[in-house]
């Protein structure tokens, strides 16, 4: 029997019975020099909202002593994908969940997962942080039973989970040997509790798919170290063994432990997470900042490495949504649980002045040092700073698309417009200048000005405002209507509009090549064509 067909006779509840579906991001992959990029769309699977944690149940509540008990438990964040994967699978065989969480950062992604469990067939305790769990139920992480109950680990890693993509990468070798794609370089998937990267690993080397395979940790690195991954492959490789796959650890592929993209550790979005799921949205891929987004922004970070001749495929961990929940979900939580949302999510009226006035006071203990340092550029503006057209000019290189225009004189431009305005337009434009150039280090750790950073990382923080919605993306908005003003008023950029230029021509002589303040007419002025009667304008 061939290693294939062992592993097709493995046990499982029968909830994943087709390959996951392939994207080609064909333009993407242009944009990058690859040679090619495809997705592994895991939030596709059909079953109980798609996900690497299907894969991982469909294996492991087919086995004791999962299979047989009422009650199963488990450990996760508050807004845990594990979790609400396992309520949804509890409530699909008839069992119920012990749900032990610990905080994490709100989001909407968080909320929405804790409304689902708390809505489904569970029990939820809660402890305010993972020391507090370490100090209080220490079973929690070490012991396979809990109370009575058996235990799933966090992100469901044991070897039967794992099991689940040794069999996945199988399911990719079939892809790949039906001409869906062709074999591939470099793969990328994100790293919690190594589960999926450790059976990938395992189930690549055995399936014969001699891929690089790049693992981008979410989780503190004490969390995540080279010997307990190879500790999960070897656990994995055994219970395979054990049933009937013939197999070894030494069998694996090398598995390359990422670390560049955590940002200020796990459950926390960064922008360059949140800038790399603007990306895939814009390829029409769902994704999230915590995981997917940190994997799929070492691709993108990493994809200069590739250009040319690298074939890369992204693995999404993704589940599906949006979940349903009850209406009432909140009154089935821990009355210290209930606190902490009630804390975070009671409403505050903000307007968008305040929001910018606020934002410019909260930022000053930071920016004020950063104030100094900037460049003699000659600058005569009359509404803008120095500094801020240098910001304008900045944003205009990440901004505009046309790079035949100069930065500052999209800043001159903008200045120009700017004149007439009334004194508090004025004012909330000198403010969001302030939180676009000084607000990179408290809102997305960057360590210097936006004037200072890469042209990569400018255009990482600019997605990362838009991306984060509210009076954020207002933000970005705002930056970008000045910029795309400023630049296209010059005949530099027409081109890149298809624009041939003012048709008719100008009939007037002494306006033609006149700069733009010369186009207002005076006060009293009549119209060029005279038309009998006209009384001049007031």
């Amino acid at each position: 029997m061939s290693i294939a067909e062992a592993m097709s006779k493995l046990p499982s509840v029968g909830w994943v019975q087709e390959p996951s579906p392939l994207t080609a991001l064909t333009t993407l992959a242009r944009h990058l020099g690859l040679a090619a990029l495809h997705v592994k769309r895991d939030d596709l699977l059909p079953g109980l909202h798609g996900g690497n944690k299907l894969r991982k149940l469909d294996l492991l509540l087919a086995t004791a002593p999962f299979k047989d008990a009422p009650r199963i438990a488990s450990l996760g964040a508050i807004g845990s994908g594990h979790l609400a994967a396992c309520v949804a699978a509890a409530t699909a065989l008839g069992k119920r969940v012990d749900a032990f969480m610990f905080d994490e950062p709100l989001s909407e992604g968080v909320l929405e997962n804790l409304a689902f469990v708390a809505s489904g067939p569970s029990a939820i305790t809660f402890f305010g942080s993972r020391l507090e769990i370490a100090a209080r139920k220490p079973s929690l992480v070490l012991a396979p039973v809990v109370d009575g109950v058996p235990m799933i680990p966090p992100g469901g890693t044991l070897p039967a989970a794992v099991a689940g993509f040794v069999r996945a990468a199988f399911e990719l070798r079939a892809q790949i040997d039906a001409g869906l794609l062709e074999p591939p370089d470099v793969v990328y998937c994100a790293l919690g509790t190594a589960g999926t990267a450790a059976g990938l690993a395992l189930g690549l080397g055995l399936a014969g798919v001699r891929a690089e395979l790049r693992a981008v940790s979410t989780v503190e690195r004490v969390f995540a170290t080279d010997r307990a991954l190879h500790k999960v492959i070897a656990g994995a490789a055994r219970w395979l063994s054990e049933h009937g796959v013939a197999c070894t650890a030494a069998q694996a592929l090398p598995v390359r432990i990422v670390r560049t993209q955590l940002g200020r550790g796990y459950g926390v979005p960064s922008a360059q997470s949140i800038a790399a799921v603007e990306v895939l949205r814009s390829e029409g891929v769902a994704s999230e900042p915590v995981y997917t987004g940190k994997a799929f922004a070492a691709l993108l970070a990493d994809a200069a490495r590739h250009q040319g001749k690298q074939r890369v495929l992204f693995w999404s961990t993704l589940r599906r949504g949006p979940l349903p929940h009850d209406v009432e979900w909140r009154a089935k939580l821990p009355p210290r649980l209930s606190r902490r949302l009630d804390r975070a999510t009671t409403p505050r009226k903000l307007g968008r002045r305040l929001f910018l006035l606020g934002g410019a006071a909260a930022l000053g203990a930071c920016a004020m040092p950063r104030f100094m340092g900037y460049r003699e550029i000659g600058w005569t503006g009359a509404v803008l700073r120095s500094w801020e057209a240098e910001v304008l000019a900045a944003a205009a290189n990440a901004l505009s698309g046309v790079p035949e225009v100069a930065g500052l004189v999209v800043a001159a431009n903008v200045d120009r417009y700017l004149v007439p305005m009334s004194e508090t337009m004025k004012g909330e434009v000198h403010q969001l200048l302030a939180l676009v150039e000084h607000g990179t280090t408290p809102l997305a750790l960057f360590g210097a000005r936006f004037t200072k950073l890469n042209l990569a990382a400018r255009e990482a923080w600019l997605l990362s405002l838009n991306g984060r919605g509210g009076l954020l993306a207002q933000a970005y908005q705002g930056l970008h209507k000045l910029v795309m003003l400023g630049a296209y008023q010059e005949p530099a950029s027409w081109q890149a509009l298809g624009y041939a230029g003012p048709w008719p021509p100008v009939m007037a002589p002494e306006l033609v090549g006149a700069p733009y303040e010369s186009l207002r007419a005076n006060k009293g002025a009549l119209p060029r064509a005279r038309v009998a009667g006209a009384k001049a304008a007031p």
